[in-house]
């Protein structure tokens, strides 16, 4: 098992279960290598209208995407290193149950105020409030937390009353409101009361979104300021949610940036336009262990790992754009790199994997197809069947698997059909194999998905039951840093040597850029953008 760690952890991602996978995102130069432009415009292309701009209230992607252009955070943590540097807070430290930050002096808001360690505070405690209704509230904040401010040392430090894996970068990947957007939440819903780079000067819904850049801003990460060369004077949003669209309005020049993904991307990429990438998971198999399935029996899913070529099938599901997974944990920045695959899942070989379930008893008929005690090998897949690259994927699957022997049923849904297959409780043994994705930057996300209640009282959808795992996770859980990264790694690498969970594919979605790109990250932050002559 090889794995990198980092001194400082992770950044927070907001949790979702998705059905495939794109991403955005990258660290890029300047398009057309030339030289920076001056006070320029940067369009990009907004994919969904966000509806309210306040950060701290909507985990929506849209939102998101918005606030880093008006909002700044606590620490910058770099995408391809994971390592973290100051921001809003110049230092801080950390603790399994805490996390200060020092707030730099001289941070200004947009409406002229000073941002003061008190100010910091009051986010975090506002977002940990229920009352307030925050979808940051358990995520970036967790349930429980509390902070403080030390107005003379400039300090905000979080408490939580348990162990929090990586609080520090959850907390300090926070958009951070000045006072005035605290006092009054539903004033930030069309416009910007935070530190950023840029602040909203015109909401056009469902059209664009505009905003201008703040003089006087020197505390972006890599030293950047309102006079760094190649800060735009103008970012414009412009709705384009269709992506034949953006494509063609970045090929003309009309856009400076958008995320390209489908039969587009070849088009843009033979452009010879810069672009970044973010991978994110595009294929994560889980087995159910319900005792009375046959994926209870750890020789049938090492079976079923053997009897598959993995590397085919990340070509098939990403359409030919994907790389093999190595970690179940794909959302960049991440908190801990590593590998949990290599050296803990059995090689493709069709022959063995027949012979695992010779020995393990379920033995072949005259037609081929295996049973045990009288209980035929019968296998359902559940799957997003809304493209056709990931019915292609199924297909194959179901096509090597009855070579192994089993009747394999495919059963394609959209997202709300297979969460309610998996999730909902009906009936958790109404599926054998699934392919859904946890996106997530942090491995203690997954811990609520293979400890505990199985559905409908808890998320353990697999129904598995791992002590070498459980016993990991509670380790990492009360450490820090490289340590806590080590647990990790042998706790996600328990779940890939039983079987329990096998990521295989990633996907990897670009951000093209035209006469743009990123000095610094992989996402459209304010103090990023850059644009070229």
């Amino acid at each position: 098992m090889k794995h990198r760690f980092y001194p400082t952890l992770a950044a927070a991602a907001g949790l979702t279960l998705v059905l495939s996978a794109c991403g955005s995102g990258g660290t890029s130069s300047g398009a057309s290598g030339g030289e920076p432009a001056t006070d320029g415009t940067f369009r990009f292309a907004l994919q969904a209208d966000p509806g309210a701009l306040n950060p701290i209230m909507s985990a929506a992607s849209a939102t998101a995407e918005l606030s880093r252009l008006a909002y700044d955070y606590l620490v910058y943590q770099d995408p391809d290193t994971s390592e973290v540097g100051p921001w809003l807070a110049e230092k801080w430290e950390e603790t399994p149950t805490s996390a200060s930050f020092t707030i730099r002096e001289g941070v200004t808001c947009t409406d002229g105020s000073t941002l003061t360690s008190q100010t910091v505070a009051d986010n975090i405690n506002f977002v940990a409030n229920p009352d307030n209704g925050s979808q940051l509230r358990g995520s970036s904040v967790p349930t429980g937390a509390t902070a403080t401010a030390d107005a003379a040392a400039r300090t905000v430090t979080v408490t939580t009353p348990a162990p929090s894996p990586f609080l520090l970068l959850n907390v300090g990947r926070l958009p951070i409101l000045c006072e005035a957007g605290l006092k009054d939440p539903t004033a930030s819903n069309k416009k910007s009361l935070g530190t950023g780079m840029f602040e909203v000067t015109e909401v056009a819904a469902n059209d664009h979104y505009t905003f201008q850049r703040r003089e006087g801003y020197n505390w972006g990460p890599d030293d950047t300021t309102s006079d760094t060369p190649g800060v735009p004077k103008t970012v414009i949003a412009a709705m384009s949610p269709n992506v034949s669209t953006a494509a063609n309005q970045l090929l003309s020049g009309e856009l400076n940036a958008a995320p390209i993904a489908g039969p587009d991307k070849d088009r843009v990429a033979a452009a010879n336009l810069d672009s970044v990438g973010r991978p994110l998971p595009s294929g994560q198999m889980y087995f159910n262990q319900i005792a009375s399935n046959p994926t209870s029996d750890p020789a049938v899913r090492k079976a079923l790992i053997q009897a598959v070529n993995l590397d085919d099938l990340t070509q098939v599901i990403t359409a030919g754009h994907g790389v093999r997974a190595t970690s179940l944990v794909a959302v960049e920045p991440r908190a801990c790199v590593y590998d949990s695959v290599a050296g803990n899942i059995p090689d493709f070989d069709l022959t063995a994997a027949k012979a695992t379930l010779d020995a393990a008893g379920w033995t072949a008929g005259s037609d081929g197809k295996r049973s045990k005690d009288g209980k035929p090998l019968n296998l359902r897949l559940v799957y997003d069947g809304t493209d056709d690259p990931r019915n292609a994927a199924a297909e194959l699957a179901q096509s090597a698997w009855s070579e192994l022997g089993a009747n394999v049923e495919v059963i394609g849904g959209d997202s709300n059909k297979i969460i309610d297959v998996i999730l909902s409780g009906k009936d958790n043994s109404a599926w054998d194999i699934a392919w859904v994705q946890i996106n997530s930057s942090l491995p203690s996300t997954f811990t609520a998905y293979f400890t505990g209640p199985v559905p409908a009282a808890g998320k353990n959808f697999g129904s598995t039951s791992n002590p070498a795992y459980e016993a990991a996770a509670t380790k990492a859980s009360g450490l820090t840093g490289s340590d806590a990264c080590d647990a990790w790694a042998d706790a996600e690498s328990e779940l890939t040597k039983t079987i329990s969970a096998v990521p295989f594919s990633d996907s990897v979605m670009n951000v093209y850029f035209n006469k743009a790109g990123l000095s610094f990250g992989k996402s459209l932050n304010g103090s990023a953008l850059r644009l070229y002559q």
